[in-house]
């Protein structure tokens, strides 16, 4: 539990919640935090799971920097755990958004009828632009 207060203390500030997309498929939760403090990140991945992926640095006077990232199941797994003690608003909406209605409305063959390809895009509308629901 120490762990989620810590860290859902660095997701508000250094972290984003997204659905992404592979090859135009549909969306699927991604969770990630950047950093210049990769002992940060290594915390995170021991915590949580997920990866760490080193990013370029384009200019000489940048500093060396990181991203963690979780997806799919360990990215509700870990929203899950920070959520009580999140305080942006905006993530907190997103994260109980895809805990509550993500697993509802997708379908584990990818296969959807009208009415069901209705509720996930309509989930997708209410994650990106909250104010048109």
């Amino acid at each position: 539990m120490e762990e989620d207060i810590y860290t859902a203390g660095l997701f508000d500030g250094e972290g984003t919640v997204t659905l992404s997309t592979a090859n135009g498929k549909f969306r699927y939760p991604v969770v990630s935090v950047s950093s210049t403090t990769l002992c940060l990140l290594e915390f995170l991945q021991e915590c949580y799971g997920g990866h760490i992926s080193k990013h370029k640095a384009y200019k000489k006077n940048h500093a060396a920097s990181w991203s963690w990232k979780v997806r799919y199941d360990e990215a509700l797994a870990f929203l899950e755990r920070v959520l009580p003690y999140l305080k942006e608003p905006e993530k907190r909406r997103r994260a109980l958004l895809l805990i509550q209605d993500y697993k509802k409305v997708t379908r584990r063959n990818g296969r959807y009828s009208p009415a069901q390809l209705e509720e996930k895009l309509a989930l997708e509308q209410r994650f990106f632009h909250p104010s048109d629901s």
